[in-house]
């Protein structure tokens, strides 16, 4: 077993997958091979209804990760009442299962591949879907795959004006102001953040340099002049920085490159103090739905500033916000008692009425 699954992460890394896809195929495949191992099963001998097994397993278990042990911490799946954003289930994501599912997948399709056994009682393995689909015309709805989830419609959801200057002034330190300016200008995800270097900001320009997710191509996207200001009073108090250097370092010395768990303290001090869930990529879903709610920017604009590879995924932030929605509505007039109401139909004039019948006949 140990050879097969060293085998199949070889084969991931030689295909240029990103350790972190290469770090969740690990996970995903011990959690599917643990499950095996109680039923003292061998992944060869697996079938179907171990499969089954393990998914009705996935959607009525908790999730070790979901547990909190801080006094006073909201209770799982409720919703904040400040952002409106529900807090993470106690159990897996319809998400989650699919992503186990997809694993179990692949790594059976390899086996099948590389040792030509076609023999497996767990048989996975079936033609590739939209292979030869026409860019020119729309994808075809499929029925979902073997125990696939439903997964619900995630509508992006913005920080409103009033959340986001409160979120600003709960900052301590110029270089968390530089970051948070930079997210929700530049609408940059965590990694292409945190893997800056001092050569990718333009000064004279006022634009940044991003190593894109997934394609690793590299953007120039703009930057708000906010963010170049506390860039600047960042820098001041920090080492040298060299072209390739990194951009955010830890404050406390030994300076260190800043980390993603340093990225998501900052904004867990910021959620205990306000009293809110808010997470990196919410930033990014602001920028985004800033852009879509100005007349002036085209949805090309937005698409390229956000770097979406397909339209169709920077049309999901062509939507109103219910908050904003509530607070129109609330604003109309509610009392219409003054104004006219609307003719129901149509009525004589009254110069032809005394006309054809005359005053006395309409007198009457």
């Amino acid at each position: 077993m140990e050879e097969s699954v060293s085998a199949f992460l070889r084969d991931l890394i030689a295909s240029d997958r990103s350790p972190a896809t290469v770090k969740t195929y690990v996970f995903a495949l011990c959690a599917w091979l643990n499950f095996l191992h109680s039923r003292c099963k061998s992944w060869q001998s697996a079938t179907r209804e171990e499969l089954r097994d393990y998914v009705l397993f996935l959607r009525s278990a908790e999730n070790p990760y979901r547990f909190r042990h801080r006094p006073g911490a909201p209770e799982p799946g409720g919703v904040n009442p400040r952002t409106g954003k529900p807090y993470l289930a106690a159990g897996y994501k319809p998400a989650t299962i699919n992503h186990r599912l997809s694993v179990i997948h692949s790594f059976y399709a390899f086996q099948q591949h590389v040792t030509q056994d076609q023999t497996f009682a767990l048989s996975l393995v079936d033609r590739r879907r939209n292979a030869h689909h026409n860019p020119l015309e729309p994808w075809p709805q499929h029925r979902r795959g073997l125990y696939r989830q439903r997964q619900p419609k995630r509508v992006p959801r913005a920080l409103t004006d009033e959340l986001w200057a409160e979120v600003f002034d709960a900052l301590q330190h110029d270089r968390d102001r530089a970051i948070l300016c930079l997210l929700v200008s530049s609408g940059s995800r965590a990694q292409e953040l945190l893997s800056m270097k001092g050569g990718d900001v333009d000064w004279g320009q006022q634009r940044v340099r991003l190593i894109c997710k997934g394609t690793r191509d590299e953007s120039w996207v703009a930057a708000s002049p906010e963010f170049f200001r506390w860039l600047a009073a960042y820098l001041t108090a920090r080492c040298p920085l060299t072209p390739n250097s990194p951009l955010w370092v830890t404050l406390r010395k030994p300076q260190r490159p800043l980390g993603y768990t340093a990225l998501r303290a900052i904004l867990t001090r910021v959620n205990e103090r306000l009293g809110t869930n808010i997470t990196a990529h919410d930033f990014r879903h602001t920028c985004a739905l800033r852009l879509a709610s100005d007349p002036v920017i085209s949805l090309v604009d937005i698409q390229t500033h956000l770097r979406h590879r397909h339209i169709t995924t920077t049309e999901a932030y062509l939507v109103a916000q219910p908050d904003e929605v509530i607070k129109r509505l609330q604003a109309r007039p509610s009392d219409r008692s003054a104004e006219k109401p609307a003719v129901a139909g149509w009525e004589y004039d009254a110069n032809d009425l005394d006309l054809l019948l005359g005053n006395g006949g309409r007198n009457s």
